[in-house]
């Protein structure tokens, strides 16, 4: 069989491929037009460059891996090829969910407030017109219960906190690590009144595109936060700097948006209860070597005729 891989790799993780595939043939290459004429025979592809075009050109495919968890950007391509693929879903929960509890902590505790402070050499103990509060006996509420919704709760739960989640397809919520199981649209509605804290972690489709908009936002608690981690178009980015410059939402913590990277007239730069950063969520030391630590360990099934880990799901888009 023939691998062809996009993504880039060390010499060194090249070499375990090789070790892994043995007798089969390589083609590593991140060379557009040598890629696509590969491609067309190609039997196996880590995608990296170029991903879109081979997905649609490598009619022979039997199997494809995606490193990255969101795979909204390739899903028609993805729903085009006969090729079964996985992606890196569940590579990225701990640093995601870290990261969750970083924007919501440095909001809760006013650090950004307090970090402006410093860098002006202030001291001062109150931040103006807001309050430092703390997490313990508040609800959240986590949209989208997959991997990184369950690691958000768990660390939830160690807080402290009630947690509520609202999830598409139906589970005994004793497999869960929530307080309370809510289902589809329906159930996001009678969850978001009850939450201080509403924490986006569900992935992007033609069904959740603008999933929390403005009545969703007018349905949260005066007051509450909300933190977007997802894809930034589940979220409708007007509606929400509506919300907060009304004072009906006390903050947003983002680190996706509808249009990357954030425009520069975009109202969010400039509001001192929003903290952004520029789609990191998922990045870690080592994130790299566990990327590529799925893929060997799925090559090694494939080969091997075992069932593979993180499959797209075509029909739900993740």
């Amino acid at each position: 069989m023939k691998l062809l891989i996009t993504h880039d790799l060390t010499p060194q993780q090249l070499e375990q491929v090789r070790l892994t595939a043995r007798e089969h043939m390589i083609l590593y290459t991140q060379e557009r037009d040598l890629a696509l004429v590969e491609a067309r025979d190609a039997d196996i592809a880590l995608l990296g460059a170029f991903a879109k075009e081979i997905l649609e050109t490598a009619a022979n495919l039997k199997w494809a891996h995606i490193p990255w968890a969101g795979v909204d950007s390739l899903i028609d391509a993805i729903r085009k090829t006969p090729a079964i693929v996985t992606c890196g879903k569940g590579v990225f929960d701990a640093p995601m969910a870290d990261h969750v509890f970083a924007l919501l902590l440095t909001l809760t505790r006013q650090i950004n407030t307090f970090l402006r402070y410093q860098i002006a050499g202030i001291w001062r103990r109150e931040p103006p017109n807001s309050t430092l509060t703390d997490l313990w006996g508040k609800t959240m509420g986590v949209v989208g219960l997959g991997n990184i919704g369950r690691e958000v709760a768990r660390r939830a739960s160690v807080f402290g906190m009630r947690v509520l989640a609202v999830k598409r397809r139906p589970s005994a919520i004793s497999e869960e690590p929530v307080d309370g199981l809510f289902l589809g649209y329906e159930g996001l509605r009678l969850m978001l009144p009850e939450c201080d804290v509403v924490v986006v972690t569900s992935a992007l489709t033609p069904q959740t595109r603008y999933l929390i908009g403005k009545n969703e936002l007018a349905s949260m608690k005066k007051g509450a936060i909300l933190i977007n981690v997802a894809r930034g178009s589940v979220v409708d980015e007007q509606a929400l700097a509506e919300a907060l410059i009304s004072g009906h939402l006390a903050g947003a913590g983002l680190d996706v948006f509808e249009n990357e990277p954030l425009p520069p007239n975009s109202p969010l730069w400039h509001m001192p209860n929003v903290v952004i950063t520029p789609h990191v969520g998922g990045l870690s030391e080592r994130t790299r070597q566990r990327v590529f630590e799925r893929f060997l360990e799925n090559l090694r099934r494939f080969l091997s005729g075992e069932e593979l880990i993180g499959v797209v799901d075509k029909e739900a888009g993740y």
